[in-house]
């Protein structure tokens, strides 16, 4: 059965970056997600997704259904996991996001370093409409 990936940031749809259109090559868009008890920062020129205690903060993104789930090590190298000594920049864990069809369980990747004095947090939690 084919993995589902929520995106927010550089992988999203559209995006200028080739890890954003190798995505695109391996997977269907299956359409926006939203992902609550999340927020979104702004680090340098990449975004910064973590958990949050509050309901009401909540991560927009692209979820997709990969068509070969080994897109995920390429995506996680992307992403700093596994390369150099842990910690790990982000790290990937198995959540659920809302659809407006139904929920779904999903790969998210969260930064896994403290989050920078000088981050900018994204309000709209939407990367793309911040």
């Amino acid at each position: 059965m084919s993995e589902y990936l929520f995106t927010y940031g550089t992988l999203r749809l559209n995006q200028d970056h080739p890890m954003a259109s190798l995505l695109a090559e391996n997977a269907t868009l299956a359409g926006l997600a939203v992902l609550p008890n999340a927020k979104l920062f702004r680090i340098d020129w990449f975004p910064a997704m973590v958990p949050s205690e509050d309901k009401k903060e909540c991560v927009i993104g692209d979820l997709y259904q990969l068509k070969n789930n080994s897109v995920l090590e390429k995506l996680d190298e992307y992403e700093g996991i596994g390369v150099g000594e842990p910690p790990f920049e982000y790290k990937r864990i198995k959540i659920k996001v809302n659809t407006h069809q139904k929920e779904i369980d999903c790969w998210a990747y969260f930064y896994n370093y403290p989050i920078p004095p000088n981050a900018e947090i994204i309000e709209s939690g939407d990367f793309l409409n911040p």
